[in-house]
């Protein structure tokens, strides 16, 4: 098995993914075994880089050593080859992919990582781009589209990014008119209406913490939608506090499925965001890729 380890510097704050590196040589200098070591110094190189390795054909392990875009990029560099592995080692603001696995698990450890089991898991597929984690479009997008805005300011951490975005965007416009049609496990739903956030997940949390899809499984075939409708400003922060929590899936205003798709259209274009990757269009299909990729469990002991 060859080991990589694509760093990003620029993940998180004080370019703390680079101190790994001693870590790293550490480990392989008293268990030899073939590793190479990779800066990223711009966007799409851990891309570039996870394609590189996994075209060779030869068993490897890719480790994304950032926040949660790195792993987004090593995924779609590699997605689709069966000789890959992915594991993600957190240096990043957010790192929220991994809260949804069992909790103490130690993905910061080299030595555990290297020494961990990989679990199959699903993808979601959203026009092109693949996610482990979550999608979501209308206000979270928005939002997530102003916080790398914000994530430049001195002392900002991936939290407080979030949430001085979501402050910005409670006096900006909310809401937005979708059509919805969803393929869940007992057939096709359709929605109309106005809608303040809309996600398809495989993972739980996202944005610095939110658990938006806290029912949300990674490895059951399926995918987890919630749509929310569209509320009053002064209601706002109220709900946001139960959706950080993940205690917002009773409320009237939350629409839940399970299921394989959900088409989205809508009169004007809508931000979406896929792991910090955003992009706006009227149409976004997300679908799911069960089991498509191995995703590593560092070694609890």
């Amino acid at each position: 098995m060859n080991h990589v380890f694509i760093l990003n510097p620029a993940a998180g704050k004080k370019q703390s993914a680079l101190r790994l590196i001693p870590d790293i040589e550490s480990f392989f200098a008293k268990h030899p075994d073939d590793f190479v070591i990779h800066v990223t110094s711009a966007p799409n190189d851990a891309a570039r880089l996870a394609s590189q390795h996994a075209a060779k054909g030869e068993p490897v392990r890719l480790y994304a050593c950032g926040g949660d875009g790195t792993l987004m990029e090593v995924l779609n560099g590699s997605f689709g080859y069966k000789n890959v592995e992915i594991g993600c080692i957190p240096c990043g603001s957010a790192n929220d992919y991994i809260k949804s696995f069992e909790e103490g698990l130690p993905f910061k450890s080299v030595r555990a990582q290297v020494n961990g089991t990989a679990r199959v898991v699903d993808t979601i597929d959203c026009n092109g781009y693949k996610s482990l984690n979550i999608c979501c479009m209308g206000m979270d997008a928005d939002v997530a589209d102003k916080m790398i805005y914000f994530k430049h300011f001195p002392f900002v951490t991936g939290p407080m990014a979030y949430n001085l975005s979501v402050l910005y965007m409670f006096f900006h416009h909310i809401g937005r008119q979708l059509h919805v049609s969803i393929e869940t496990e007992n057939g096709m739903v359709d929605y109309q209406g106005d809608y303040i956030l809309a996600l398809a997940a495989s993972g739980q949390y996202y944005g610095g913490g939110y658990r938006g899809a806290p029912t949300a499984i990674n490895d059951d075939g399926l995918l987890d939608f919630v749509l929310i409708e569209t509320i009053r400003r002064n209601k706002i922060l109220k709900f946001l506090k139960m959706y950080r929590e993940g205690k917002h899936l009773d409320l009237p205003i939350v629409h839940t499925f399970k299921g394989k798709s959900m088409i989205v259209n809508s009169p004007k274009p809508v931000t979406v965001c896929v792991d910090g990757e955003c992009f706006s269009k009227n149409e976004i299909v997300f679908k799911v890729n069960p089991k498509s990729v191995s995703f590593v469990i560092p070694q609890d002991r």
